[in-house]
């Protein structure tokens, strides 16, 4: 008997990311999009020791980069995903390939893991290099990447 499996967009929560994002680094972020579907708002608490440390340079950084990982992930969706399946690039792919996704996941974000691997290697080294794209558009790419494939683990294992 083939199991379904529930589609990814409701098995994730959603979380209130400005609150948090305010929260956090003290900064005015525009307003996420709105949700694709309609779903109860859940909000996670933010820990008061993080509230604290809310003039942290270094959380400033992750909150910017979660605000951009979410932007980046929103326009790239519409690229390659469709509304109902956000794995649906990987899932095609998978198919074509007769591959499972994690697998296609490793090829396609294995371009920004060798770029980060080289410019780790270049500081290491003192070699300066241009570069097509900044250090940090590729590091963004991995971070969504990362996400994508908590979704694909997740729906490999169920």
């Amino acid at each position: 008997m083939n199991k379904t499996p529930r589609p990814i967009a409701d098995q994730i929560p959603e979380v209130d990311l400005e609150e948090m994002y305010k929260t956090i680094a003290d900064v005015e972020f525009a307003p996420p999009p709105p949700p694709v579907t309609e779903r109860p708002k859940l909000v996670n608490q933010i820990p008061s020791h993080i509230q604290a440390a809310s003039s942290n340079p270094q959380l400033v950084i992750v909150a910017d980069a979660i605000k951009r990982a979410e932007q980046l992930f929103t326009s790239k969706n519409s690229e390659y995903g469709d509304s109902g399946d956000i794995l649906a690039n990987f899932r095609r792919l998978a198919q074509q390939q007769d591959l499972p996704m994690s697998t296609v996941w490793m090829m396609l974000a294995g371009k920004h893991i060798d770029s980060i691997q080289q410019y780790v290697k270049d500081v290491r080294n003192g070699k300066g290099r241009n570069r097509t794209e900044p250090m940090s558009g590729r590091i963004d790419d991995l971070i969504v990447y990362s996400i994508l494939l908590l979704a694909i683990v997740n729906e490999e294992q169920n």
